[in-house]
């Protein structure tokens, strides 16, 4: 740090001795920076303890936390689905990785025929590769199925509720029949009532009628 001028073409003058009361004033400013540090951290609210134990918490856990592990393979998964369906070349297709599920999009015409509940040769051989990779975790398995709104013709199903369950049904079937503990699985059918699109154009109805899969994440423990 230059020093002033005055002081340096004083004569008898030690240059130095301007640093004195600097050195002073700068321990007397770290003193009180840390008077004030130390009464902030003594009156700090519970709240701050609370949220300082869960990082300290977490911290201590690293690697070895078996749920930091099991999101790892949930990545891997999603991963390996992706890679699984790129064959199939399907615009609507899709993993979408989320807090509570890795879910991947099916088109309903890829598995079914129009107002049909068995599975196609075709949709057998879409579900095989994600069969694969759906045995590599114990996540649950869920299955949803969803329609377009247009009404049933007529047949033994009657309703696009029940379509869409019968069809979440026959893929967990499909899923099942490849060596997938059945209890792994759930279903569920929500008809036309959970739409993606706009089911007044051909390509909305398109979208809309999809089956969805996903694998559950482990839910996070309650604080």
């Amino acid at each position: 740090m230059k020093r002033p001028r005055a002081m340096a073409e004083a004569p008898g003058v030690d240059p130095g001795l301007w640093m004195v009361p600097y050195a002073d004033l700068m321990s007397n400013m770290m003193i009180l920076f840390l008077s004030l540090f130390a009464y902030s951290y003594a009156s700090r609210s519970p709240e701050i303890d609370q949220a300082m134990s869960q990082v300290q918490a977490e911290m201590s856990k690293g690697i070895d936390d078996p749920r930091a592990a099991r999101r790892l393979d949930e990545s891997k998964a999603a991963v390996e689905l992706e890679k699984a369906i790129r064959g199939l070349t399907l615009d609507e297709l899709g993993v979408k990785v989320t807090a509570r599920r890795v879910r991947l999009a099916l088109p309903a015409p890829i598995l079914f025929a129009e107002g049909s509940d068995r599975v196609t040769d075709e949709g057998r051989r879409a579900l095989a590769p994600l069969a694969k990779v759906f045995a590599t975790l114990p996540n649950t398995v869920l299955v949803e199925g969803h329609t377009d709104d247009r009404p049933i013709a007529g047949g033994r199903i009657r309703t696009n509720w029940e379509l869409s369950a019968a069809r979440a049904f026959a893929v967990i079937e499909v899923l099942a029949g490849s060596g997938l503990p059945p209890e792994r699985f759930r279903a569920r059918g929500h008809g036309e009532f959970r739409p993606v699109a706009d089911n007044a154009t051909p390509q909305g109805r398109r979208a809309n009628r999809r089956i969805e899969i996903s694998l559950v994440r482990e839910a996070p423990e309650p604080s």
